[in-house]
């Protein structure tokens, strides 16, 4: 995938991708062709693949630029490792990205939504700090692999929950709350 300043290049990415989310609309991600693609975002073939490759490079792209969770450095979870402002802070997200997570669930995509989560949170360099790898890399795996399944969950149950349902929800699944006793 492209990742240079070329202003052509960025243009192009930008329409592409814009062409991408208007097609998801009408039909479903596997229906749409990379030529039908190029077509409406005013591209050549050969511009696409210069720049993206494939269609779901497309989709991470979308998700780089527009969807990616980092939280804030000052909150609280990012210092002490404490799961109550990672799981305030997403859960809200979650709410405020609900359509965009429609479209990946009804296109059966949200693989593309973890791979996006998990590459952020990998990168953010005050999140889960203190923790050694490759332990880290295992927690930000599982972190990454239980926001996308709530995500998804949010979308699969009709997208009613609110964000103080959810960061409660988040809060008792990350800390065992569900599985003390119970096993």
């Amino acid at each position: 995938m492209y990742d240079g300043d070329n202003k052509t290049a960025l243009l192009s990415q930008q329409l592409i991708a814009e062409a991408m989310l208007a097609m998801l609309e009408e039909k479903a991600f596997s229906e749409i062709s990379v030529s039908d693609l190029c077509k409406r975002a005013g591209v050549s073939r050969q511009t696409f693949y210069s720049l993206f490759g494939s269609k779901e490079n497309v989709i991470h792209y979308i998700l780089k630029n527009s969807c990616r969770y980092e939280p804030a450095e000052e909150e609280k979870s990012c210092r002490s490792a404490c799961f109550r402002d990672l799981c305030i802070g997403y859960s809200r997200y979650i709410v405020e990205k609900r359509a965009i997570l429609e479209l990946l669930v009804k296109n059966d995509i949200m693989h593309c939504f973890y791979d996006v989560q998990y590459e952020s949170l990998m990168a953010c360099p005050h999140f889960i700090n203190g923790v050694e790898e490759p332990d880290r890399l295992y927690l930000v795996d599982f972190i990454a692999g239980g926001m996308n399944s709530v995500a998804k969950n949010y979308v699969l149950t009709g997208a009613n929950a609110d964000a103080a349902f959810l960061e409660r929800l988040m809060y008792r699944l990350f800390g065992g709350g569900y599985l003390s006793g119970k096993c």
